[in-house]
């Protein structure tokens, strides 16, 4: 299960279409496969101390220690493969866009947010561009755009201690995508 989660986030994180989709399937199978690793240990912590605390306090705080241990791991471990599977799908993104690339200009039409209550949003920015006289319109993640460091120097400018902001709905620019899965795309 936590394989399938991995893969799942990998193949399709960067997709606006399915971001919620994948974010709450690959974070239930990470939950519940790092649950069912775990499963011996739970059995193990879940047995209370028969005798009360005063008679025996170092057996209730092992197991209140115990437990509170369990959580923190599973929830690093949780968070881990969540951050493993973002790293692999720009990994992923890089690959594709290293070979068999088309550029072309693009326009940023808006900028959206996709997010889940308590659990985490991303932002993505919406680009339309022409696909074989098709035009299609694509969502990037704004963090992708921020770790390639190209178009983030094109939002600001600084002359003579004035900062100015460009205006990016409606700029056009200049963006590659991958002809074998067009969802793949950097602003150059």
């Amino acid at each position: 299960m936590i394989t399938i989660g991995l893969i799942l986030k990998t193949l399709f994180n960067h997709n606006i279409d399915y971001w919620v989709l994948i974010k709450y399937l690959s974070l239930f199978l990470f939950l519940f496969g790092v649950s069912a690793f775990f499963f011996l240990l739970f059995d193990k912590f879940s047995n209370k101390p028969k005798k009360p605390f005063l008679k025996v306090p170092q057996k209730w705080i092992l197991w209140i220690f115990g437990n509170g241990l369990l959580y923190v791991i599973i929830l690093g471990m949780v968070l881990g493969l969540e951050k493993s599977g973002e790293y692999f799908n720009y990994k992923l993104r890089d690959f594709y866009l290293s070979n068999n690339t088309i550029e072309t200009t693009g326009v940023i039409i808006g900028m959206k947010r996709l997010e889940i209550e308590r659990t985490g949003r991303e932002d993505f920015y919406l680009i339309k561009f022409k696909n074989n006289e098709k035009t299609i319109q694509k969502g990037l993640m704004i963090k992708y755009s921020e770790k390639d460091d190209n178009y983030e120097n094109k939002m600001f400018e600084l002359k003579q201690n004035t900062l100015t902001l460009n205006r990016m709905k409606g700029s056009q620019l200049r963006i590659v995508y991958s002809e074998k899965f067009p969802s793949f795309l950097k602003i150059i």
